[in-house]
């Protein structure tokens, strides 16, 4: 198994048009509270973090993503927004800035 050429498997879509730019995550392997997006300098980080113990102590397991995207010059970090659907489908997205239509 070589893990460098495994595909990306929380990413389902990175779409962008004129009017926006939209990412689609499938994040149903974690919880809404193991999720987390935040926004600094221009750059939409997306991260989950995931653990189970077993109630003796013996096992555990730990699963942790993190993906950046930057969001485009005409999108304004204020503007994002984010929606966990009931499937466990995270989806963001950057609204651009609407240009006067001269």
């Amino acid at each position: 198994l070589d893990i460098f050429k495994t595909k990306d498997s929380e990413v389902i879509r990175v779409k962008e048009d004129e009017g926006k730019m939209e990412v689609s995550l499938d994040t149903s392997q974690y919880r809404p509270d193991e999720l987390n997006v935040s926004i600094d300098n221009g750059v939409v980080t997306v991260t989950g973090k995931h653990e189970e113990k077993a109630e003796d102590g013996s096992k555990m397991v730990s699963r942790v993503f993190s993906r950046k995207y930057t969001l485009p010059a005409d999108a304004k970090a204020e503007d994002v927004v984010s929606n966990l659907s009931s499937d466990g489908v995270l989806v963001i997205t950057a609204p651009k800035k609407n240009l006067a239509i001269k």
